[in-house]
């Protein structure tokens, strides 16, 4: 059993009227289209560059604010050395012996 709203909306759809496509309308969608932006599949260099091309910052402040962040990275992300100073030399010698050799 079909919906009385369904035939309806079929009725009408039906007695519209369509208009023709005008004989410029692929030449008028090309020049829309021009105007609009376009997605670019950036690689990771060149979006760091545009990005910072954006801040409009002079070159050493690339180069001083890229070792600030670096050093910041580097130094939260190493653990602390707790280790007493009078034992820092045993420390560093066990850490550059391999496991499997052992203290001959």
């Amino acid at each position: 059993m079909s919906d009385p709203r369904d035939e309806h909306l079929e009725s009408m759809l039906r007695s519209r009227h369509q208009e023709a496509a005008s004989a410029d309308l692929a030449g008028r969608i090309i020049l829309q289209a021009q105007t609009l932006p376009q997605i670019q599949n950036l690689s990771l260099w060149q979006s760091l560059r545009q990005m910072f091309a954006e801040f409009h910052l002079p070159k050493p402040a690339y180069v001083l604010a890229s070792a600030l962040a670096l050093g910041l990275v580097l130094g939260f992300s190493t653990a602390p050395d707790t280790t007493p100073t009078q034992d820092r030399g045993v420390a560093i010698t066990q850490t550059m012996i391999a496991g499997d050799e052992g203290l001959l």
